[in-house]
């Protein structure tokens, strides 16, 4: 009975010890997939005046200046802007068939979308007339330049990853957060390794990990929009670059602003995380493992050790059954008398 009960009460141990691990290693996994990115808030350094008559369809800095596409059928343009007035300094008006989408800017020349057209339009930058024109399948939104590929987005959850040189295909990239697509995928700029979005219709800019899709930020911006016009169409769209101040400069459709922001903490986060030892980077990423393995190897002493336990009882219950009763009072009475 006393084996039994060790043996039970030795089961009963490793049981809660595993479960003890066990909730470890779920306590500490990644958030589930129904989780979201961080937001953070933008700080505001300085506003600008805005063209109110401009669908703002994409922005682009470039030597100082701003270029900025307006949209609509009829009204659509590519402008030439001083960023500090606002003031427009050339404006080339597209043919009434076409709605100007995003824009970014490729060497000399200024490579511009098409709504559904599915045309994108090249304009020499000096001149500000078209050179060229790429064709393309789908819808064009926002349009940006990593410095080897164009990358464009159609309104859904993929960006397309394109030669600058005739626009062909290369590969595209479903953009998700946590695990959900994001779709809405609006206005593009392309900062090194991120490519930041607006979504249309909403007041939050993306940050997106073009290695691998993921949604690594999202920007609040709802303190700025909330200043603009309720209309349906004046939502937020236009992002810019501004690399002199690590700035950008964002406006909307029709808006009468523009703002040049930063992005709360998130240099200061990626310049610590850019610093971090290969070392640390190297166990963040393999943690899960190791305490797996940590898990294997405390299960397996224990399971060697009720062996162990297990053979020493029943050594010394052998033992017991081997020795000879002692003999009862009567019987060294008995012998002594004899």
């Amino acid at each position: 009975m006393e084996h039994r009960s060790y043996v039970k009460q030795h089961v009963t141990t490793s049981a809660l010890a595993v479960a003890m691990l066990l909730t470890i290693l779920i306590c500490s996994m990644p958030a589930s997939a129904q989780a979201q990115s961080e937001t953070v808030e933008l700080t505001l350094i300085s506003s600008h005046q805005h063209d109110s008559e401009a669908f703002t369809q994409g922005l682009e800095m470039h030597n100082g200046l701003l270029y900025e596409s307006t949209g609509l059928y009829g009204h659509s343009s590519l402008r030439e802007i001083d960023p500090l007035s606002g003031q427009v300094i050339r404006q080339t008006e597209l043919d009434e068939s076409l709605f100007a989408e995003g824009i970014t800017i490729v060497g000399d020349n200024i490579v511009m979308l098409t709504w559904k057209e599915g045309v994108a339009l090249v304009f020499d930058i000096e001149s500000m007339t078209v050179v060229a024109n790429h064709t393309y399948s789908g819808e064009g939104w926002g349009l940006c330049y990593d410095g080897t590929h164009l990358v464009m987005s159609n309104g859904t959850s993929e960006l397309a990853f394109r030669n600058p040189e005739d626009f062909t295909l290369n590969s595209t990239l479903r953009v998700t957060d946590q695990g959900n697509e994001v779709s809405q995928l609006n206005e593009l700029e392309c900062v090194g390794q991120t490519v930041y979005a607006n979504i249309w219709g909403s007041d939050s800019i993306i940050a997106i990990d073009k290695s691998n899709g993921e949604v690594g930020l999202i920007i609040d911006v709802s303190m700025l929009a909330e200043n603009e016009s309720d209309d349906y169409n004046n939502v937020l769209n236009g992002i810019a670059y501004v690399p002199e101040q690590d700035a950008f400069l964002i406006t909307g459709k029709n808006w009468t602003s523009m703002h040049l922001v930063s992005f709360g903490d998130t240099q200061d986060t990626q310049d610590e995380e850019s610093l971090e030892s290969p070392v640390i980077s190297i166990l963040k990423s393999i943690w899960p493992v190791l305490l797996i393995t940590a898990l294997v190897i405390f299960l397996s002493s224990m399971r060697l050790l009720s062996v162990i336990m297990h053979f020493i009882i029943l050594m010394l219950v052998k033992r017991q059954t081997e020795q000879p009763p002692m003999p009862s009072e009567k019987e060294q009475e008995a012998g002594e008398r004899q």
